[in-house]
């Protein structure tokens, strides 16, 4: 029989064209083989009880494998063809998943509509400031110093 990683991973791709983590697949593999090993020859598909089992199984196998990471923050930001991933926010507006990821606070008014978003600083965003820092601390260590000393050396000159 197959193995149930490689079946994991391939209708993950097939069906919501993404790659999973592997840490997540195997995670998830023993689920999906252990819901197998106990309904192997107990549930009669024949029957509505049968399906009702099988419909229980397959929720709780989908609320664990949210449990176990499958969820919006360790969603990847692209799919296997290389792009974004959205999601539907509102009604005609679609939001790469990435600007959800950043999502960090959401104030909403007693009708529960959005009145204020903050977002995490993008990596970008983070370089650059932590790029102009450093050029700061070179500017004051080395070139703070020289100019009041050239402006020193002017004065007594």
């Amino acid at each position: 029989m197959t193995d149930t990683k490689d079946i994991i991973s391939q209708m993950f791709v097939n069906l919501a064209r993404m790659r999973i983590d592997p840490q997540i697949v195997t995670k998830l593999a023993p689920v999906v083989d252990g819901l197998i090993e106990r309904l192997q020859g107990s549930i009669d598909l024949s029957t509505e009880e049968g399906w009702n089992r099988l419909k229980i199984a397959l929720c709780g196998m989908l609320a664990h494998g949210w449990a176990v990471g499958m969820n919006p923050y360790n969603s990847p930001d692209t799919n296997t063809d290389g792009d974004l991933i959205e999601v539907r926010v509102s009604k005609d507006i679609l939001a790469p998943i990435e600007v959800l990821k950043s999502l960090r606070y959401v104030k909403k008014d007693k009708n529960g509509r959005v009145q204020k978003v903050l977002f995490e600083p993008s990596n970008e965003t983070k370089v650059k400031e932590s790029i102009d820092q450093i050029l700061k601390d070179i500017e004051k260590k080395h070139w703070g110093e020289s100019k009041g000393d050239k402006g020193g050396g002017k004065k007594s000159a």
